[in-house]
């Protein structure tokens, strides 16, 4: 499959990236759909969870939902978000191989799902939590997917009777600050940023770096209507076809 984006901007992204030693990638909504997943941000699914479970997905994953309707809640959790089967795309294989050429310092995660757990990515930072990892609100147990996924109704605390907290960020909640600040500071240290598609919560973090230092920021957006002056380059074609493009 053919590229749209001009030969120019693609060897100029190409040199850049050989040239650096500090690379940080943000991996969005689009590396999840390549990946297997989908959008449920999008009109399409937005529709389709309304019809199916009676509310858009932006008020079934917001706290108030899941302190009220906590039944409703993981029906639709369970079905639509433990349900999403992530696979490897060329994409990963390119940020392994950034990985193993001593360039990529961080990875970080906007989406539920992490890093697919095959895939062997270091110093991951989840910002919006991990569908792995869940706790019980009252004596702090841990509990792994597979427990939320076999469980009958609401997933319980087999210690203490209590629904089990899912290890993601609801809405309404704000992104854990030691999180943000080591996010932040990955960002400004980054010779390359590779902005891998959208925020899933459509508040896309901005990063800045020193003034004083020349960084290339490169979105990746199917998003036609796309602007955006912080970033050099916005990128239209799928994520895993052109990252081995620019990646030796």
């Amino acid at each position: 499959m053919e590229v749209q984006t001009d030969k120019k901007i693609i060897n100029f992204i190409k040199k850049r990236i050989k040239d650096s030693h500090n690379i940080v990638a943000v991996l969005g909504i689009e590396m999840l759909v390549e990946s297997g997943g989908c959008d449920l941000d999008s009109n399409d699914e937005n529709y389709r969870v309304e019809e199916e479970y009676g509310f858009c997905p932006e008020d079934i994953l917001s706290t108030s939902f899941f302190n009220a309707k906590v039944e409703k809640f993981y029906r639709f959790y369970k079905n639509e978000i433990l349900g999403m089967q992530q696979h490897s795309t060329a994409a990963y294989d390119s940020l392994l191989k950034l990985q193993t050429q001593g360039k990529l310092s961080a990875v970080i995660c906007q989406n539920f799902h992490g890093v697919p757990q095959s895939i062997n990515l270091r110093n991951v930072i989840d910002l919006n939590g991990n569908i792995n990892i869940n706790q019980c609100p009252h004596c702090d147990k841990d509990f792994d997917i597979q427990y939320l996924i076999n469980s009958k109704g609401i997933p319980q605390c087999d210690h203490c009777k209590a629904a089990i907290r899912p290890g993601i960020r609801l809405i309404g909640e704000r992104v854990d600050s030691e999180l943000m600040t080591k996010a932040a500071e990955v960002c400004d240290a980054a010779d390359v940023l590779l902005i891998l598609g959208k925020n899933m919560y459509n508040d896309r973090l901005e990063y800045s770096s020193a003034p004083e230092r020349k960084q290339l920021k490169v979105l990746f957006s199917k998003n036609d209507f796309e602007r955006n002056g912080k970033v050099d380059f916005i990128i239209r074609d799928d994520i895993c076809e052109f990252l081995p493009l620019i990646i030796d």
